[in-house]
């Protein structure tokens, strides 16, 4: 099997000799895939400048099985915005944040274009961001689309749109606990843990109420999506979470 330039992102590189890596890339039609860059190390490589996180790319490969070698790679310059080093400080962690997410979620050969497309976007969007002055609310906004993104591309679906019972609608103006492997029910008084509707909606990607979610409601739906992800993956620990924690002690 022969691809040839595949438009793609590196998520991460793995030392494999002294002059090879084994390359974690995200395509757009072939899904995540591990690849055998051979000589990619070596100080002279034509694969130098190239195979870097966050940088648009076209590779191509040949191969059957679990690792096919990378034939080419060059920078797609029609999507070429940015680079690694345009993504600084939080807007960095919150792009390697993405990528754990897509290397633990996604299964190897299984495409998600619309998925590709929010990455890209993401991507985009984080190294936009940094400039703007409000880069918390910014970057807490684009990473909640993305995880609503993934969940529902991968496969671990959560009924944002009803309540556990599938038939109950979620209404905007109400509050709601939610409960791993359940779903949403609705909650009496205005317990500590309760959710608000408009943040559910908002997550299933309700048009109905098109203002932004404030500052309290991003941080609702931050551990709303952290209770949904952590689950997903098993509570398994997502270490470029921890790069935030040194700045929140």
């Amino acid at each position: 099997m022969r691809v040839h330039q595949q438009p793609a992102y590196v998520l991460l590189n793995r030392p494999y000799s002294e002059s090879s890596f084994i390359v974690e890339v995200f395509s757009r039609d072939y899904g995540r895939l591990a690849l055998m860059a051979k000589g990619a190390r070596r100080l002279k490589s034509r694969y130098k400048g190239v195979l870097q996180p966050f940088q648009p790319t076209l590779i191509s490969w040949t191969g059957k099985g679990e690792l096919p070698t990378l034939t080419s790679a060059e920078v797609d310059l029609t999507h070429y915005r940015f680079n690694l080093h345009e993504l600084r400080g939080d807007a960095l962690v919150c792009g390697f944040y993405v990528n754990e997410l897509l290397v633990n979620l996604l299964h190897r050969h299984d495409p998600h274009a619309a998925l590709f497309d929010q990455y890209r976007q993401t991507i985009s969007r984080l190294a936009n961001d940094q400039h703007e002055g409000h880069e918390a609310d910014l970057y807490g906004r684009c990473l909640r689309e993305f995880e609503t993104r993934i969940i529902k591309e991968a496969g671990y679906a959560v009924n944002f749109e009803f309540e556990s019972d599938g038939k109950t609608p979620i209404h905007a103006d109400r509050v709601y606990l939610f409960t791993p492997g359940a779903g949403f029910s609705a909650a009496s008084g205005a317990p500590a843990n309760a959710i608000s509707g408009r943040i559910i909606r908002a997550a299933h990607g309700d048009a109905a109420d098109q203002t932004p979610l404030n500052a309290s409601e991003l941080s609702q739906s931050k551990h709303l999506m952290r209770d949904i992800l952590n689950q997903t993956l098993g509570y398994k620990a997502v270490t470029s979470r921890e790069l935030f924690f040194p700045r929140q002690r």
